[in-house]
Parts: C-alpha cells; sequence; structure tokens
C-alpha cells in the first residue's frame, strides 16, 4: 500500500515539473571578437588605388630644368611675377617681414624675395661691392639646394647671408628675439635680415 502511494506522488510530481529547456549550441569561436569588416569582407570590384601621383617630378626650382634664372621664359619668371605680385603693396611686405624674422615664412617665397632683392640692389646701384649680386649668382647655380634639386638648404643659405650682413645675426640673438623659435626656424629668420639690409620694405622688388 505504502509502496503503491509512493510511486503515485513520484508520477504527480514528474507531471507536475516544468518541461527541461533544450540545451543551445553555439559554434566554436576562435580568436578575438570580429570588428568590421575583414580583408575577406570587401568586394571583389574594388579598382586599385593609382598611385601614379607618387611618380610625379616636383615643379621647377633652383637649378633644375625650366627653372630659366633671369630668363623672359621659365618657371623662375613665372615664379618672380607671382612673387612681385604678392608683394607689390607696402604694408605685404611689413607683414612677411615680421613673420620672416620669426622663422615662420613660406621657403620658396623668401628665397625668391630674396633673390628679386639681390638683384634690384645691383640694378639700382646700392649694392655694396657686388656681394649681393654673388649670392643671387650662386642661388641661380643652386648652391643652396639639395641633390635633387628639391629642398632649400637653408642652413647653407644662412650661412652665406651672414658673411654678406655687416655683423653675423647669431642663434641667440634669435633667442633673444623670439623666446619660443626654434633651432630649424633660426636659418629662415637669418635670411629676412638679408631683406632687411636690403631695405625690403621700403624699395619692394
Amino acid at each position: 500500500m505504502r509502496a503503491s502511494l509512493t510511486c503515485i506522488l513520484l508520477a504527480t510530481a514528474r507531471a507536475l515539473a516544468p518541461a527541461a529547456r533544450p540545451r543551445r549550441t553555439h559554434p566554436a569561436r576562435h580568436g578575438a571578437p570580429k570588428d568590421g569588416p575583414s580583408y575577406a569582407d570587401l568586394p571583389r570590384d574594388v579598382e586599385p588605388i593609382d598611385t601614379s601621383f607618387l611618380e610625379e617630378k616636383p615643379p621647377p626650382s633652383w637649378g633644375s630644368e625650366g627653372w630659366n634664372w633671369g630668363s623672359a621664359n621659365g618657371a623662375a619668371h613665372d615664379k618672380a611675377a607671382i612673387v612681385r605680385a604678392q608683394f607689390a603693396k607696402r604694408h605685404r611686405r611689413t607683414s612677411f617681414m615680421a613673420w620672416a624674422k620669426c622663422g615662420t615664412v613660406d621657403a620658396g617665397d623668401l628665397k625668391m624675395a630674396l633673390a628679386l632683392s639681390c638683384q634690384r640692389a645691383r640694378n639700382l646701384g646700392y649694392d655694396e661691392d657686388g656681394k649681393w649680386e654673388s649670392l643671387m649668382d650662386e642661388m641661380a647655380a643652386a648652391q643652396y639646394m639639395d641633390a635633387k634639386l628639391e629642398f632649400i638648404d637653408y642652413p647653407k643659405l644662412a650661412g652665406a647671408v651672414n658673411e654678406r650682413l655687416p655683423s653675423p645675426f647669431t642663434f641667440d640673438e634669435f633667442l633673444a628675439a623670439e623666446s619660443e623659435g626654434t633651432l630649424e626656424e633660426y636659418p629662415v629668420a637669418v635670411v629676412a635680415r638679408a631683406l632687411d639690409h636690403l631695405d625690403f620694405v621700403n624699395n619692394g622688388l
């Protein structure tokens, strides 16, 4: 009797118990979670990036083919016309000189302004013993460019300018004038002193 009652109770308990939930199975994961598309997700019809621009020649510069300093035809003549127009007004020359003395102006514009100032000093007779004309000739001969004629060698140009100034402009003087100045900006500031000496602001180009 007692055994029959026990069986009835067990059967009832099993009938009333909640059904067991089926166990979920997940595919095996390898490595870190995927974040964004992988190379395999990219479409196969994407055109490759054109890198031909990396092989383009830089524009003509001092001493390079097509520059032609002193000629009415060539890149030098075109660049000179742009710089002359840019500094045709006195207030623009004044502003340019203020930044040049800090060593923070466009390197190409500064060198062209210097060359034109040297040329003007020769043509109008205020060159001292022809030393600025000789600097212009050295620039035209690419003595202050890198081997590939792409970048201006400003430390070398600054050295040539300091040889022609009444007294060399030292790095200590530069720091005294510009407390936050850097060694990289110093050669540009030296070249600015040549423009100052040739009275660029008042004489123009």
